[in-house]
């Protein structure tokens, strides 16, 4: 069956918004473990300095609980995206578990309540803990980014600079020993790689103050209830976080 121009343009949209650069086979294949020094380098723009008025380093490096943090940034004017945003979206799960799993920017439903991956991308997403017989009451669950963003664009420097230091401060008072990316937003923040069908699967080492923590990316809930043949490629992947979780424990 020939399929229409306008089928292979959507399949075509669906993948570059999934950050897919690459075609799957029929098996699914057997990944190895990578440095993220040895993935893919197609660098976002490094850091900048910060401008001496919105530096947020000294306040979070005073920081010592998650209940800190999330005080800090509800009683603090921290970038203009809290102006927009009708709620804080902070964490979701248990604070002292071994799993720490970092999502996407928020979206409307997120922004609505306040809690990360909800409505139907949260029934699939507990769908996929479930596979690896895990619940979110298991896991700590995280966005790469407190706030909504209107427009659905991607962060400017300015907003990379106030913000990504503010998850790296999160991971590190959890201080967990896995970490699973949900979709392109944490591996394009976090890895500094844009290519999703790459690294999807394979265990990473992600650095953070010297400490090395293995971390994994998985694909957006989102984009599988869109793209629902793309199913058993999470399913094998988080088959993957089972054993290693296993290994680790």
């Amino acid at each position: 069956m020939i399929l229409s121009m306008h089928k292979l343009l959507d399949d075509l949209k669906w993948q570059i918004e999934a950050g897919i650069d690459d075609t799957l086979g029929d098996q699914p294949n057997k990944k190895e473990n990578l440095k993220v020094e040895d993935s893919f380098k197609k660098k976002i723009p490094g850091p900048l300095e910060l401008p001496n008025d919105i530096s947020i380093k000294g306040s979070l490096d005073k920081i010592k609980t998650t209940e800190e943090l999330k005080s800090f940034l509800l009683n603090n004017s921290i970038c203009d995206l809290q102006k927009s945003s009708k709620n804080l979206v902070f964490s979701d799960g248990d604070s002292n578990s071994s799993i720490m799993i970092i999502t996407g920017i928020p979206d409307s439903n997120e922004d609505n309540s306040g809690i990360p991956i909800m409505e139907k991308n949260g029934e699939l997403f507990n769908n996929i803990l479930s596979s690896a017989n895990l619940t979110r009451s298991l896991v700590y669950i995280a966005p790469i980014i407190p706030w909504k963003i209107p427009g659905n664009r991607d962060l400017t420097d300015e907003e990379r600079i106030v913000l990504l230091p503010i998850i790296k401060k999160h991971i590190e008072l959890i201080d967990p020993k896995i970490l699973i990316f949900v979709g392109l937003d944490p591996i394009k923040y976090l890895l500094d790689d844009d290519g999703m069908m790459k690294i999807r699967g394979k265990w990473l080492n992600y650095s953070l103050k010297e400490k090395s923590i293995e971390c994994m990316s998985i694909l957006d809930p989102g984009f599988l209830i869109r793209r629902p043949e793309y199913k058993r490629e999470t399913w094998n992947d988080m088959l993957n976080l089972k054993e290693k979780f296993k290994e680790l424990s």
